[in-house]
């Protein structure tokens, strides 16, 4: 019989942690209709929770976390924009990021970082314009006038920065501060 396991850990144990965080990562999302700043922040904090997921039982099992968040919350969830982003960015980048950060010379691996935040982003936002007619998106923008739209994609780009580089320093401070107490509730 083959061994179901994976770093100690079984594969019902794998199953019910994954299920356990992907059922909170619906709920932060589901918030996003609640919470009117959530819809740019709760998607980020939903990709941390794939990142321990990525953490503790690997690459596998976080991108299947990830594939059934995506799938509930784009059925429901009421925050068109949050969803988008998770499921075009947020949810995955956390289990590709350590593969990216592999690319030599190191400029490279930045650029395909911005490659893989921006492209998504680009899209999304002209899906939601152009295709499901949210236009007024950049209504709230009005008073940046024509620069608005190089505005946000800056700011954007500048959160992304301190996104990465909290990612970069996330497993240092998950190992110091929450493993042992993630641990101790699991048991």
């Amino acid at each position: 019989m083959p061994d179901n396991k994976r770093g100690g850990k079984n594969t019902s144990y794998c199953i019910a942690l994954s299920g356990i965080l992907s059922a909170i990562c619906v709920v932060l999302m589901f918030c996003t209709g609640i919470i009117p700043i959530g819809i740019y922040i709760l998607p980020a904090v939903c990709s941390l929770v794939i990142w321990i997921v990525f953490r503790e039982l690997g690459r596998k099992w976080a991108f299947m976390c990830y594939g059934s968040v995506a799938l509930l919350t784009v059925l429901l969830t009421p925050e068109m924009e949050s969803k988008l982003l998770f499921a075009a960015f947020f949810g995955y980048y956390p289990v590709i990021r350590d593969l990216l950060c592999k690319i030599k010379p190191g400029f490279l691996s930045g650029i395909a970082r911005f490659l893989v935040f921006n492209i998504p982003c680009i899209i999304i936002y002209a899906l939601m314009m152009n295709v499901m007619g949210m236009g007024d998106l950049l209504e709230d923008f009005a008073d940046f006038g024509q620069f608005a739209v190089l505005i946000f994609w800056a700011l954007g780009n500048f959160i992304f920065i301190c996104y990465d580089i909290f990612f970069s320093q996330m497993p240092f401070l998950y190992d110091k501060l929450l493993r042992n107490k993630i641990s101790r509730l699991l048991r």
